[in-house]
């Protein structure tokens, strides 16, 4: 593996292959990183605890030759359970495609093998998404099998583009109606560390897509949006990146978590409108 992965993220990856390998020989034969690693932003401890916690995931892509069989599915979710019984921590999140599914892209896939929150299920769709496809084609970390460069991997970027507005618009737009309630649970979310980073750093990444026609990372969001948004809100943004990177950067002034939550709400506002008017 290359030096630069996390060691959290090759202990991972190396029982589930090795596992996988001993039960289905010759199943798995390409194996790639998307996500946070490839962008040099994987972060294994984060802010706050569980489910709300600003650590990153580990996300992955397996490919396989042919659609696996029921026997080949036992083997992946064998090495799958394997793997997040010994290593919870962080989240170990993929999809399980064909070589032809890569070139086909995410509508033209069936249901596949697929994790989401270290949950495996035989036949999902998490992972098929245009954001998917184009991460592996420009920036995916290959483990095992060719590099993406020489791989016929999907990647339309007028589909991400308008993933991403229908995104902004039928995710995030009712996400912050929901969020903005004063009931007991939004309000308990709100509070915590997750819930700028998620926030703002989220849909700042939509922005800049929109905004650039390029992916970036939730530290690279954060730094675009301190350069292009406005003093108002440098502040939350200053907040949500030192969250993210443990203090490495952007600075942290919030001693009232509902304080934090309502600018985080205000910034959600203003940038999904802004991101939908430059669509």
């Amino acid at each position: 593996m290359p030096s630069e992965i996390p060691a959290e993220v090759r202990r991972s990856t190396d029982l589930f292959l090795s596992t996988v390998d001993r039960a289905a020989p010759g199943l798995v034969t390409g194996f790639y990183l998307v996500g946070s690693v490839c962008f040099g932003d994987f972060h294994a401890r984060g802010a706050g605890r569980g489910r709300l916690s600003t650590a990153s995931d580990i996300d992955f892509v397996a490919v396989a030759d042919r659609r696996p069989g029921p026997g080949e599915i036992s083997a992946l979710a064998q090495a799958h359970a394997a793997t997040v019984d010994r290593f919870p921590k962080p989240h170990f999140d993929g999809s399980v495609l064909t070589w032809a599914d890569l070139a086909a892209g995410p509508d033209d896939c069936p249901d596949v093998p697929c994790a989401q929150e270290n949950r495996f299920t035989a036949a999902g769709r998490d992972g098929l998404n245009p954001v998917t496809f184009c991460e592996l084609a420009t920036r995916g970390i290959a483990l095992r099998g060719p590099e993406p460069s020489d791989v016929d991997v999907w990647a339309d970027r007028d589909a991400l583009r308008a993933f991403t507005v229908d995104n902004l618009s039928s995710y995030w737009r009712p996400w912050w109606e929901k969020n903005r309630r004063a009931r007991a649970l939004p309000l308990a979310v709100g509070m915590s560390p997750l819930f700028p980073v998620w926030a703002v750093l989220g849909v700042s990444r939509l922005h800049h897509l929109v905004a650039t026609g390029e992916l970036t990372s939730k530290s690279g969001a954060g730094r675009y949006a301190a350069r292009e948004f406005d003093a108002r809100w440098q502040r939350i943004i200053a907040e949500s990146l030192s969250l993210r990177t443990g203090g490495a950067e952007g600075c942290r002034s919030y001693r009232n978590p509902l304080a934090r939550r309502r600018d985080t709400l205000a910034f959600l506002d203003a940038a999904i409108d802004d991101a939908l008017a430059q669509a």
